[in-house]
């Protein structure tokens, strides 16, 4: 990997207790933002920083990271400890970041997620649940991070943001996607609390210990807002075993044994304190952000930023933009997915 050259190897190695010779992989999940794990043979560290190619700053601001991290560290949320950034340009063209790494599980798909019992599943689950209950009543406005956004308005803000950006590398028309927005645009729910808000809260997006969440990771997303945007994200990843028309083709729920999708907003009611009725809403929001999300991926790939790529992988990429678009544009959703 270029990237790793001998001033990038130099400079870690000078800041961190690790070999310049270290070790590196890059991790499976995730298709935006980079994250690698460096390593030699007595310690272990994550680095994460943008995509190589042409990228939208906005979208992959790593001192916004790092700053999001520093300050739930700080107040005892379950992230990754930070360790190191640069913003040196001598040493690297892009901004990039070191923290812990965290041992523990990444259940990114149904296979991992059938190694588990299902009892290991339920408590796997509430203490995912809880976890987001937790950082969603973490006083931000106290803290730090008061000023990371704006603190209403969050969902207009956000089909404002996906859809400038989305236009701003818009190579197709997408006909669900627009029905999507519409839908979306003349529905707005009322905000109810101003919280943190991860962005793409699942499964794959924590690291798990013991049957418990360790850490949660991939703060790209994160802004202050509307919380029941991470749990309409939660509900609409989840899925029934054997559900055979889910966008999310490998959701770790298709393995079946885990608590339902009902079962999951009673707890985090419970937990949050908050009104679900209008859950609807941010389920077909999350399948929206993720075609707009998918849609990105594919533009960059077909250009040929993640270098190359079987022309049948790039194709899935489109059709999974097509896949989460008709989802969102379902004027059934909540009675199909229940």
């Amino acid at each position: 990997m270029e990237f790793f050259d001998k001033k990038i190897r130099d400079y870690i190695s000078s800041n961190l207790d690790l070999n310049s010779n270290f070790k590196f992989e890059q991790f499976k999940v995730g298709r935006s933002n980079i994250t690698f794990k460096i390593f030699d043979n007595s310690v272990s560290y994550v680095l994460r920083r943008p995509p190589f190619g042409n990228k939208l700053e906005s979208a992959h601001n790593m001192q916004r990271e790092y700053k999001i991290i520093t300050e739930l560290s700080k107040n005892n949320l379950k992230v990754p400890n930070p360790i190191l950034l640069c913003i040196d340009r001598s040493i690297s063209e892009d901004d990039f970041y070191i923290m812990e790494y965290i041992e523990g599980d990444t259940i990114a798909d149904n296979l991992i997620a059938a190694n588990y019992s299902d009892s290991q599943k339920k408590k796997i689950t509430e203490s995912f649940i809880s976890t987001l209950a937790e950082l969603h009543t973490f006083d931000v406005l106290g803290s730090n991070l008061k000023d990371l956004g704006k603190h209403q308005d969050y969902v207009e803000r956000q089909l404002n943001r996906w859809t400038k950006q989305f236009r701003a590398q818009k190579v197709r028309e997408i006909d669900d996607l627009d029905q999507a927005t519409k839908l979306l645009f003349d529905n707005i729910p009322s905000q109810q609390r101003v919280s943190i808000v991860h962005g793409d809260y699942r499964l794959d997006n924590v690291r798990i210990n013991n049957n418990s969440v360790a850490a949660i990771v991939d703060w790209e997303l994160c802004t202050l807002g509307d919380p029941l945007a991470d749990l309409g994200t939660v509900i609409a990843s989840w899925s029934n075993e054997n559900e055979n028309d889910t966008p999310f083709i490998y959701s770790p729920s298709l393995s079946g044994g885990f608590p339902s999708r009902k079962e999951i907003i009673d707890l985090y009611e419970k937990k949050s304190l908050l009104n679900v009725s209008e859950i609807e809403f941010y389920i077909r929001l999350s399948f929206w952000k993720h075609a707009m999300i998918m849609e990105g991926v594919y533009v960059r790939y077909s250009l040929g930023y993640y270098g190359n790529v079987d022309k049948k992988d790039i194709e899935a990429f489109g059709q999974s933009t097509l896949n989460f678009a008709k989802k969102a544009s379902n004027m059934n959703l909540l009675k199909e997915i229940f």
